[in-house]
């Protein structure tokens, strides 16, 4: 019980070890399924809606384009964008002179996205390997490559992970209904990419690009380390979790330690690689917070322990340290294809200057 305590401090009175455990993993299956992360998932948690951003920050706008450049199928592109159409994060825009063609461009709502996608580039940028690396972000206030900071609000100062304390929001205290209709991840054959699928941040979007594989990071956050516990926490189907940690096994993103010999048992934890991913999952819990917020209040709140403030994070450049804003990015896709000590992705073409 005292990895979890030390964690997420939600039990203030003394009780048994049995009695403190169900509390805190109760409360963590709240704050799992039904706090800002998981709201935020529900929106855009798949691999679809997730290219689809990331097309929509390099300013493509047309059906026919994006289908091309992420290689959905139609009928699943449609829906997606209705989708996000339906949750206020693009709207539809009249082209030309028919009133017939439509494109797609993100609203207030989905620019905020932009910390989540800038989230997932940093994090393909260090690690990717049989895509390449994704195309260069130049910053137009420094003109120097863009390597994004996470930084405290209040502050400045860079978060660490060392240096973040968590506490449950009111919020675990109502019941929620569970979500139905959740999208289960559909496999996606990298094999089966066609002329002109665009692989940048293909990795990400493997590794975390759906719902219950982003959750399990952030349980892996939150210090759940056993299977058993991760289980009971997301509510997760046994055969689902096993898939899902055999995947993040497979990528690197957590390792496996053995704590007991008979019979062997083992707790998964976040590799260097694993606890990277942290600006991209607290940039989808930020947007969670800001833009579907809870009527009870937030599941969980968390603190700097820096400057002793509630923790509220934005990502500036690591160049100049101000905030990044897609506004004021210019993509750069170098003639040669970077490399890395990494395999380089197909020739891609270019898209010059970002555009929202």
């Amino acid at each position: 019980a005292t990895a979890f305590v030390s964690c997420c401090r939600v039990i203030t009175h003394p009780a048994p070890v049995v009695v403190v455990r169900a509390n805190i993993l109760r409360t963590m299956r709240s704050i799992l399924l039904f706090g800002e992360t998981a709201r935020t998932l529900n929106v855009i948690g798949d691999r679809w809606s997730l290219l689809i951003l990331r097309d929509a920050f390099l300013g493509v706008r047309r059906f026919e384009e994006l289908r091309r450049r992420t290689g959905a199928a139609r009928g699943t592109l449609a829906a997606r964008l209705n989708d996000l159409v339906t949750h206020g994060v693009i709207y539809k825009s009249f082209y030309g002179t028919s009133r017939k063609r439509l494109e797609y461009r993100l609203t207030e709502k989905g620019l905020a996205i932009y910390p989540v996608a800038l989230g997932m580039w940093r994090w393909e940028n260090r690690w990717s390997t049989e895509f390449g690396l994704p195309p260069r972000i130049v910053h137009r206030t420094c003109a120097r490559s863009v390597e994004p900071v996470l930084v405290c609000c209040e502050c400045n100062e860079a978060i660490r992970l060392d240096e973040i304390d968590c506490e449950a929001g009111p919020a675990t205290k109502h019941t929620v209904p569970r979500r139905s209709g959740v999208r289960r991840r559909k496999a996606a054959s990298i094999e089966q990419t066609g002329t002109g699928i665009d692989t940048a941040l293909f990795h990400a979007v493997d590794t975390v690009g759906d719902r219950w594989t982003a959750l399990l990071v952030v349980a892996l956050f939150f210090g759940l380390h056993r299977y058993d516990d991760i289980s009971e926490a997301l509510g997760i189907a046994t055969n689902v979790l096993a898939d899902r940690l055999r995947k993040l096994l497979a990528t690197g993103v957590i390792e496996q330690q053995l704590y007991a010999l008979k019979p062997p048992r083992y707790e998964y934890k976040l590799t260097d690689k694993g606890r990277d991913l942290f600006p991209f999952t607290f940039g989808l819990h930020e947007w969670g917070s800001r833009w579907l917020p809870s009527e009870f209040g937030p599941s969980i709140i968390f603190r700097h322990r820096v400057c002793e403030k509630k923790l509220r994070s934005r990502l500036t450049c690591g160049a100049c340290g101000t905030q990044l804003d897609p506004h004021d990015v210019d993509i750069s896709l170098d003639a040669q294809p970077r490399r890395s000590g990494r395999v380089t992705s197909p020739a891609r073409e270019q898209i010059g200057r970002a555009h929202v």
